[in-house]
């Protein structure tokens, strides 16, 4: 779709080609209608990336001022919620939850690197198998369902293992500070068509605010 051409040198991370589609569809719908000419499209798409810029904004604001709680006792947990965006959050507090359906079993292990059998069950009788090696020496998991390659994001079947292992803080690697609440967003404060010098001010007042804080 020729929406795409404009929006390819966004970030849409974490999504399947799909997902993002269908974000960017959600997005604009705000906005125009799938009767919209290519003329209309150009006169909102400044108003449509002033939105998102804003929404940005205050989606940063609440990162640095307010505090989601953990949903479990883990000191991994408290590790990510110390470092990531209240959404990528969110995110992996649903891979801690899906911990409480997965039954971590010991098949092999020799020179500090153990391979783990993790049932994972889907209903009351059906169990999802999965392999999940960890490297004691390396501190390094990995999981056969490789969400963590495809999305960043440790899986409930690895968290698993490293709470059946005892460890109570993660690499760095598994931390990636692309989703990390410190980091600007470069984009937002890069001068577009849509920048008017009055809001100037006022937008510095606010970073102000929200980062110096």
């Amino acid at each position: 779709m020729w929406l795409s051409v404009y929006l390819d040198h966004h970030f849409w991370a974490g999504m399947k080609n799909t997902q993002r589609s269908e974000s960017m569809h959600s997005f604009f719908n705000k906005f125009i209608t799938r009767n919209s000419s290519f003329i209309q499209f150009i006169k909102q798409y400044d108003n449509c990336l002033r939105s998102r810029e804003q929404a940005e904004r205050e989606s940063d604001a609440a990162n640095f001022h307010t505090v989601i709680p953990c949903a479990t006792k883990s000191s991994i947990e408290a590790q990510f919620q110390h470092v990531y965006t209240h959404q990528r959050f969110r995110e992996v507090q649903a891979q801690f939850r899906g911990k409480a359906n997965c039954i971590t079993r010991l098949t092999n292990s020799a020179l500090g690197y153990s391979v783990y059998e993790v049932g994972e069950q889907v209903c009351s009788l059906i169990f999802n198998k999965f392999v999940v090696t960890y490297d004691s020496v390396a501190v390094e998991v990995k999981c056969q369902c490789l969400l963590f390659e495809s999305r960043g994001i440790l899986c409930h079947h690895a968290l698993s293992v490293l709470s059946f292992e005892r460890v109570t803080q993660v690499s760095p690697r598994y931390i990636l500070e692309r989703w990390s609440k410190k980091v600007k967003r470069r984009h937002t404060h890069i001068k577009s068509s849509h920048d008017e010098p009055l809001l100037e001010p006022r937008s510095k007042r606010f970073d102000k605010l929200v980062f110096c804080s």
